[in-house]
């Protein structure tokens, strides 16, 4: 399994990560100050670029590398973050659902059926448009919130399955009580499923919330993200400016593709059906 591991997008994944966390440290510049006077300078690479700043300045005057170090804080944050708050909600409303019999089980997955039959998409763009867009904590409030249904359907699959073992039927037969059984006995054996589908939300989240930026109803302007410098750049591209949207451009396809290459291996690693074939 090691040697089929996508060592590349893993340590691509890594050096994001890294980038992210120490962005106060390796950025040149604040990437919120700028200066007129050097605004639109291209890369260093290019004719009349300068090593001060080696992808760029924007419109404004700001750098465009310190802008996407920090921007990569925001995707990851929202990333991860929300799938997370999906995952804390979704998982313990799926084990009850699917252990569980009767009107209580019905009752959730009727409200999942709802949630899933609405796009996540258009929920977020509602409720950010609604209330003014937003900030990190509150796109990942609202985005893992939406999520928490397609948690609790796989989850309650899984349980469905599991809760048919004999493991399951011994711990009943012991007396353990219903909490303790989900929580304890059927949650461990039903965790790589749950990574799975993890590794799949995170890049779909990130491209969310650049979509979400770039219409205007993810952070607010004052906060330095890919989505926001994309959607700035494209009003000057035409004007022969192309280094504002292409390069963050590629780091978040990069970003995306990374980890949808992992989150491909995990599917192929834990998916007990493609083991045997």
């Amino acid at each position: 399994m090691l040697k089929r591991l996508p060592w590349t997008s893993i340590l691509i994944l890594s050096a994001f990560v890294l980038a992210a966390v120490f962005a106060p440290f390796l950025a040149p510049h604040n990437p919120m100050q700028g200066d007129l006077m050097i605004s639109q300078t291209p890369p260093a690479w290019v004719q009349g670029g300068d090593w001060a700043y080696p992808l760029g300045t924007d419109e404004q005057g700001r750098d465009v590398l310190s802008i996407i170090l920090y921007g990569l804080r925001v995707s990851l944050a929202v990333g991860f973050g929300a799938v997370l708050v999906s995952l804390l909600l979704g998982t313990p409303l799926g084990l009850l659902a699917g252990y569980s019999s009767g009107r209580l089980g019905e009752a959730i997955m009727r409200l999942a059926d709802i949630q899933l039959a609405i796009p996540t998409f258009l929920v977020a763009l509602v409720v950010l448009a609604l209330t003014g867009g937003g900030n990190i904590i509150k796109l990942i409030l609202v985005i893992g919130v939406v999520g928490w249904a397609g948690y609790a359907r796989l989850v309650r699959g899984a349980v469905l399955s599991e809760k048919e073992t004999e493991y399951v039927h011994a711990a009943e037969a012991l007396g353990m009580s219903r909490a303790r059984i989900m929580f304890r006995h059927i949650l461990p054996n039903i965790l790589s499923i749950l990574l799975v589908q993890m590794s799949v939300d995170v890049p779909r989240i990130i491209l969310l919330e650049a979509t979400l930026s770039f219409l205007g109803v993810g952070v607010s302007i004052e906060t330095p993200a890919i989505g926001l410098m994309i959607k700035r750049g494209l009003d000057y591209i035409y004007s022969g400016v192309w280094w504002t949207t292409t390069l963050p451009g590629i780091v978040l396809a990069t970003l995306v593709l990374a980890t949808n290459l992992i989150g491909d291996w995990m599917r192929d690693a834990f998916d007990p059906r493609r083991k045997a074939n």
